[in-house]
């Protein structure tokens, strides 16, 4: 849930000034690891958990 109010934050705050930076994308990834490792994140956004944290299959 923190993950989907950061990025529609983030594109609010690039629509209403282009002055802005946007947060570095070091402590997105950081924020994705952490979102990534907890099990009730997991559960409540599965698919989204499938679609970013999920590892890919190796053949």
């Amino acid at each position: 849930m923190r993950l989907v109010l950061v990025i529609l934050a983030a594109a609010f705050l690039a629509g209403c000034s282009h002055s802005s930076k946007p947060p570095p994308e070091e402590a997105s990834r950081a924020m994705v690891k952490e979102d990534c490792a907890n099990p009730h994140w997991k559960e409540a956004n599965l698919g989204l958990w499938y679609s970013i944290c999920r590892k890919s299959l190796q053949w």
